[in-house]
């Protein structure tokens, strides 16, 4: 079984998201490694459509169906991919719902990830070094992780 990289992205935040894929392609060539790109559509509070936060947009409705709103961003992030990635590279793609960390916790364990490739946000004054995604996924993989600060 050869290495995976996981780079998992925010929808809502592409430019980190394509500076942390370009990252993961340099990881992956130079390691000779898989690419896993995923995206992890978040707890949906009342009222609010991710469909809107997937298009970068604001929005609410209170129907949804969360397997369209999964497979939307899956398609989406499939767009995002096949736009920023060489051909010929084996890279795989996955979407999953939940907390954030957690999802991406289980899929790097799930794949046997060797490396996470991860964006983080500017700090603000509450999250002081990295964000709370970032830092939980630091503190609690069990393989490298790569974060890509956003500048």
């Amino acid at each position: 079984m050869g290495e995976k990289i996981l780079v998992p992205i925010d929808m809502a935040d592409q430019k980190t998201g394509l500076k942390t894929i370009a990252e993961g392609v340099v990881q992956a060539k130079v390691r000779k490694a898989e690419l896993v790109v995923m995206t992890v559509v978040p707890d949906i509070l009342s009222g609010l459509d991710f469909r809107y936060a997937i298009r970068g947009e604001m929005g609410g409705s209170e129907n949804y169906d969360l397997k369209a709103i999964v497979k939307e961003a899956l398609d989406r992030l499939n767009q995002i991919v096949a736009d920023h990635t060489p051909s010929g590279m084996k890279v795989s793609t996955i979407a999953r719902h939940g907390t954030a960390y957690e999802e991406i916790l289980k899929v790097a364990k799930d794949i046997g990830a060797t490396m996470i490739v991860l964006g983080a946000h500017r700090p603000s004054l509450k999250d002081y070094l990295i964000g709370p995604t970032a830092a939980r996924v630091v503190r609690h993989a069990e393989c490298s992780v790569n974060v890509m600060r956003d500048t």
